[in-house]
């Protein structure tokens, strides 16, 4: 007879004392570890590894991704444990897609609604400069890549702007770019007509090369 509110499905998760040890070994990581990492640590075929970690992520308890890597060849998987931290991350990946599915589904002009929801949220993550202030263009690129370091873009200065060697978002902005990567130049425009910057963002880049995306900024044209 099942004692009421206990899943049995969980309590077999861990009834398995070297299962047990490969969780405790993803959780006490600093960070993620493949197949092979977790093998040597707690010293199981890489195969007895697979297996554990498919029934931990069956239940919620591990999370994979891919590994980035700017050379050629197949990426390795990095398993981690699944923390509030993940779970809160995975929850903010439900709501982008939620997002891009109400702008897709009520939006005419999906890049406009996009760039201008994004251009609202750069706004408020900056301070307008004080009256007499002025903000010199080196200053407000700095101030998007901060924002851009954030929200986990990994940013670096380039000739042409500003390129993006990561996006958190990369599955969504493959699907609708329009709508993704348009909230993330809206976002860029927003932080610099806030400062009142010399320089805007003209356009973004999706995945100009496999490894980045690109951020096209020039100098702002005086309005008559």
């Amino acid at each position: 007879m099942r004692t009421p509110g206990i899943d049995p499905g969980e309590h077999r998760v861990f009834a398995d004392p070297s299962r047990v040890a490969v969780w405790e070994a993803l959780r006490r990581a600093p960070g993620p570890l493949t197949v092979q990492d977790l093998a040597q640590r707690v010293g199981l075929h890489a195969n007895t590894v697979r297996g554990h970690l498919a029934i931990l992520a069956e239940r919620g308890y591990v999370t994979s991704a891919p590994e980035e890597r700017d050379q050629p060849g197949r990426p390795r998987l990095l398993y981690s444990a699944v923390t509030d931290e993940t779970a809160a991350l995975r929850n903010y990946r439900l709501l982008a897609e939620m997002l891009v599915d109400y702008f897709a589904e009520t939006a005419a002009d999906h890049a406009a609604a996009a760039i201008d929801a994004g251009r609202s949220y750069g706004r408020r993550m900056v301070h307008a400069p004080q009256a007499g202030e002025r903000v010199d263009a080196d200053t407000a690129i700095r101030a998007v890549a901060t924002l851009l370091d954030q929200a986990g873009f990994r940013p670096r200065r380039s000739a042409a702007g500003i390129d993006l060697h990561r996006c958190p978002f990369r599955e969504l902005a493959e699907s609708a770019p329009d709508i993704v990567c348009g909230i993330h130049l809206g976002m860029m425009r927003g932080v610099l007509a806030e400062l009142g910057a010399p320089v805007e963002a003209v356009r973004l880049r999706p995945f100009a090369e496999p490894d980045r995306c690109v951020a096209e900024l020039r100098p702002r044209k005086e309005t008559e």
